[in-house]
């Protein structure tokens, strides 16, 4: 048999380690991009119009904020810099300053070296010289408020095993409940209480890490939070399994990494809740395609587990040059980029625009590593840990399946310009986003409008949430049940119907929806089309109508389409309904004039395109 040989997706540097606006830096601060607060001097009415603010700052928003006369401007060409300059030298304004951008101050450990973990926290610090970006990160505090982690979910380290003595990944190693057996490679393997995990080089279930790699992908998902010592992974309170198949040098083979995947499948179904693993870590990739370890990811699917795989860390495009694991097509597949402090796409990592997923922090990550030590490592096996920790983070919230937990991580990326069009989502991690995404449903939107003209509906409607994954778009037709008809993306905000006839009365609801849900209420019911009723007929004359005297007439119809034309219909005794008059609805003709004298009934019709 000839094994691929697999490397790991990092490349270690050791040291010992110490829906929103665009946003931009302004002498050190976060700012709204081209915004600024503007007071100016004197009554109302001598404050500049509208107008003479959009000549002087090329404006495309002017509105006022609270009750303080503070207006808030945007400029479509002037960034803050150059707006507060235009405006501060003017003599009746009082005072301009920037937009700052905010945040929540979320749970912050009391672990040592917490304030290195940029990932997890940026507030600009410079870690390995690089002055971070704030913001820049997975927004973990704010996610902690929420949830800390949970021993339930199990995420099982597909790697170089990892050093469960290690005083900071202790208590959130994965221990068995009682002996057990599992049948790997043909064997039986019989694995005592207590143990941790599987060594598929081996055939043991020892997954001891003799290279640290596991270890500090391990620390990430699940260091100990707030022990007052060492880091703190994206659990505080996690269960982190050993399934060691590379080696001491980091090095295995596919037959093994097929083995170490199986060991945590068979774990599961012996144990269920006692081995309920979630999450399949994969910092690592090499070979060609293997029909053999889809297979086992596939397998893994059907467990309900998600695969998170490392993008790799040659530069390159995956949509071009595959990268394995990252690159299978299967559905629990979620492929990672990393990203540094400042979110850039790292020089290092793959990206691909239809393979690779999102982005994670994966430059400079300080972790746990063996014998009691933490390091520094980059590469994009650092920035999958982010991935899994935050899968396994938002389970201890919400009760999902592996494909709306996918779903819901990749639904709340922060967008990132140097992802747009190098990842599927075009964007990086944001857990809290993910939480917020699951814990509750989005509010409803509302002020739902619809026009019809042209064979189409076009519908809007005003977005009330920042936690919706997108919105769905229901239609009854002549008053019938409701049906979908389509799905559109959270920044959507409309809908084109296409197809439609004027003679069919349609009614259209929408709303948003994430993980948790629908928004509770939909937005208002809003119906166009179908046939055009005539109400409120009047003439202005009592009958009989005498020869000659013209007969004029008012009509309103309902129904939601414009007539296009009106029809003025005479019966006279014997000789039944006639058509004594058309008009088009730009005429100014709307009378009748009898030429024999009678009793006269009256009808007017509109008409649209179809119907009358």
């Amino acid at each position: 048999m000839v094994a691929a040989a697999l490397v790991l997706l990092s490349v270690p540097v050791r040291s010992s380690p110490g829906s929103q606006p665009q946003k931009a830096v302004h002498r050190g601060h976060e700012v709204v991009a081209g915004e600024v607060l503007v007071k100016f001097r004197g009554a109302p009415s001598s404050v500049p119009t509208p107008d003479e603010i959009q000549g002087l700052a090329d404006t495309d928003r002017d509105e006022e904020v609270g009750r303080v006369a503070v207006r808030r401007l945007h400029s479509k060409s002037l960034d803050v810099e150059a707006l507060l300059a235009a405006l501060t030298q003017r003599d009746d304004v009082e005072y301009a300053e920037p937009n700052y951008v905010v945040h929540a101050i979320g749970t912050v450990p009391d672990d040592t070296y917490m304030g290195l973990l940029w990932g997890l926290r940026n507030t600009g610090q410079t870690i390995g010289g690089q002055a971070g970006v704030v913001g820049a990160d997975i927004e973990a505090t704010l996610a902690w408020d929420i949830t800390k982690g949970s021993r339930a979910t199990v995420v099982a380290v597909v790697d170089t095993g990892v050093d469960y003595t290690h005083p900071d990944l202790q208590a959130n190693v994965w221990s068995a409940p009682t002996a057990y057996s599992v049948r790997i490679g043909g064997r039986t393997i019989n694995c005592g209480a207590g143990t941790h995990g599987f060594n598929a080089i081996a055939l043991t279930c020892d997954p001891m890490d003799d290279n640290s790699h596991g270890t500090h992908v391990s620390g990430t998902i699940g260091a100990v939070g707030n022990n007052g010592t060492g880091v703190v992974g994206v659990n505080w309170i996690a269960s982190v399994m050993g399934a060691k198949f590379l080696d001491a040098k980091g090095s295995g083979s596919i037959a093994d990494a097929i083995n170490a995947i199986d060991f945590a499948i068979q774990a599961k179904q012996v144990f269920g809740a006692g081995a309920n693993v979630r999450v399949l870590s994969n910092s690592w990739g090499g070979g060609g395609f293997s029909q053999a370890l889809l297979d086992e990811i596939n397998r893994a699917n059907a467990s309900d587990m998600l695969f998170v795989a490392a993008a790799g860390n040659a530069g390159t495009d995956n949509d071009t040059v595959a990268s394995y694991p990252s690159n299978f097509n299967a559905p629990n597949v979620v492929a990672v980029a990393a990203t540094d402090n400042r979110d850039q796409l790292a020089s290092f990592s793959n990206y691909g625009a239809t393979t690779v997923d999102l982005g994670a922090p994966g430059v400079s990550i300080a972790s746990t590593v063996r014998n009691n030590s933490y390091a520094y490592y980059s590469g994009t096996s650092m920035a999958t840990p982010h991935v899994s920790g935050a899968a396994a983070l938002v389970l201890s919230a919400c009760a999902l399946d592996t494909t709306w937990v996918k779903t819901t991580i990749l639904s709340t990326v922060d967008a990132v310009p140097a992802l747009a069009g190098r990842t599927v989502t075009g964007g990086r991690l944001n857990v809290f986003s993910a939480i917020n995404g699951c814990v509750a449903p989005p509010a409803a939107p509302t002020g739902l409008s619809a026009s019809l003209a042209g064979g189409q509906v076009d519908l809007t409607w005003a977005d009330n949430s920042s936690n919706e994954f997108g919105f769905r778009v229901e239609r009854a037709t002549n008053g019938g049940a409701w049906a979908g008809v389509a799905t559109v993306p959270a920044n959507a905000t409309g809908y084109t119907d296409r197809a439609i006839a004027s003679s069919i009365q349609y009614s259209y609801r929408v709303f948003a929806y994430n993980a948790a849900g629908d928004s509770s209420t939909s937005s208002n019911v809003v119906t166009v089309g179908g046939p055009l009723v005539i109400t409120g007929l009047t003439t202005n004359q009592p009958f009989p109508a005498a020869v000659g005297t013209p007969i004029s007439w008012t009509a309103t119809t309902t129904g939601g389409v414009v007539p296009i034309s009106y029809e003025f219909w005479i019966n006279v005794p014997g000789a039944g309904w006639t058509l004594a008059q058309g008009y088009s609805t730009s005429s100014s003709m709307a009378s009748w004039t009898p030429t024999v004298a009678g009793t006269y009934l009256i009808q007017v019709w509109a008409r649209n395109s179809g119907s009358a």
